[in-house]
């Protein structure tokens, strides 16, 4: 969600690497204006939950800014038009065999 929304304003704004540096200047100021009640990094890594090696939701929206521009896929399109039809001709089938069921039930519930 957050990527959908970096994009949008990279693209209204026209320029990503001044996005990306206005979230970078938004976390740290976030960051700083934070209470101090967050248990400090080393008990987190004691407790296994510190990854020193994966970068945080913040540098990944940067560094995906700082890269060049997702190019526009058209095979979702296709893909989801491709499943609309098939849903389309599933359910016109099983109309048409209900249908098919249900005369045969009268014609038997006639002949009793």
């Amino acid at each position: 969600m957050e990527r959908w929304a970096d994009e949008s304003a990279a693209a209204a704004v026209g320029d990503r690497g001044q996005v990306a540096r206005t979230i970078g200047k938004a976390a740290l100021a976030a960051r700083r204006t934070r209470a101090r009640t967050r248990v400090p990094a080393a008990a987190l890594a004691l407790l296994g939950r510190l990854r020193p090696n994966t970068l945080g939701p913040v540098p990944r929206r940067v560094t995906a800014l700082l890269a060049p521009a997702p190019t526009p896929r058209s095979w979702p399109l296709a893909a989801l038009t491709a499943l609309a039809l098939t849903t389309a001709l599933c359910t016109a089938e099983a109309a048409h065999d209900l249908e098919g069921l249900l005369e045969l039930a009268k014609h038997a519930a006639g002949h009793s």
